[in-house]
């Protein structure tokens, strides 16, 4: 029995697991020498202001600047630190930016979480912020670092980044079994 667990949790991490970062200079980003999708850039980071749940900014290198957007996960970068930022390298209409994940700082062990592409029915162990949302018929929610939303049901704990493991029933909603023994 504990061997079919064992298993069907490590099947519920393949999604996150295949989900890889590659690291890029801040200079190949900006020249568009670099292909769009999921990478670890490190510079100077440089805050355009102070915002509440947002990075809003860019990641400076020797001679280039990319710009840097995104919701704060578990890290709020300050301005002026060196820093490992990692998420999702896009081309918009005024160039290349990096739609922020999360970061930490140089040396850290800690690295990505994503929570890729899991398919309903699949037992994740994931690290979401939880939060509440809606007013009278409030509901709480989970958002990964590279952005999927899930609605949680049995979730009984507070706000906060969290490690969670349970079950996805369907595209965004994920029922908690428990929390994670090592967080």
């Amino acid at each position: 029995m504990l061997r079919r667990i064992l298993c069907t949790l490590a099947l519920g991490l393949l999604p996150a697991l295949a989900t890889t970062y590659r690291s890029v200079s801040v200079a190949d980003a900006v020249q568009g020498r670099a292909e769009a999708g999921y990478v670890m850039v490190s510079g100077r980071f440089l805050a355009f202001g102070s915002y509440q749940g947002l990075v809003r900014g860019v990641i400076a290198g020797a001679r280039f600047a990319l710009p840097v957007e995104g919701q704060v996960f578990d890290y709020r970068p300050q301005p002026g630190a060196f820093l490992e930022v990692w998420g999702e390298l896009e081309r918009g209409p005024d160039g290349w930016r990096l739609r922020f994940h999360n970061a930490r700082p140089p040396g850290e062990a800690r690295g990505p979480r994503p929570v890729g592409r899991p398919r309903p029915g699949e037992v994740l162990r994931v690290w979401l912020r939880v939060y509440s949302t809606g007013g009278v018929a409030a509901r709480t929610v989970g958002r990964s670092e590279d952005g999927r939303s899930f609605y949680l049901r049995n979730y009984t704990g507070g706000p906060g980044v969290r490690c969670l493991v349970g079950r996805l029933l369907e595209a965004d909603v994920f029922e908690v079994a428990e929390t994670c023994p090592d967080e």
